[in-house]
């Protein structure tokens, strides 16, 4: 999926908002954001085939998307 300006913007903003220098330019964080969305979504059925193989029937699509954002902000909240 390619990200609207307006959610481009939002988090751009949530970016730059945690940073003290600010050294990069709006299309730079711009296109590192589109990256990271590529990149999911490219990978998102293997995630989803990893948790099936995982626990075979287990979780619902729903219900594998809130594992992954949970995990995500630990992960986040980790590191």
């Amino acid at each position: 999926m390619v990200l609207t300006a307006i959610q481009l913007a939002a988090i751009r903003q949530d970016f730059v908002a945690t940073l003290t220098i600010i050294n990069k330019t709006k299309p730079q964080i711009n296109v590192a954001l589109q990256a990271i969305e590529d990149w999911f979504e490219a990978n998102r059925v293997s995630l989803g085939t990893a948790i099936e193989a995982a626990v075979p029937g287990q979780f619902t699509g729903a219900q594998k998307l809130k594992l992954v954002k949970f995990w995500l902000r630990s992960k986040f909240d980790r590191e």
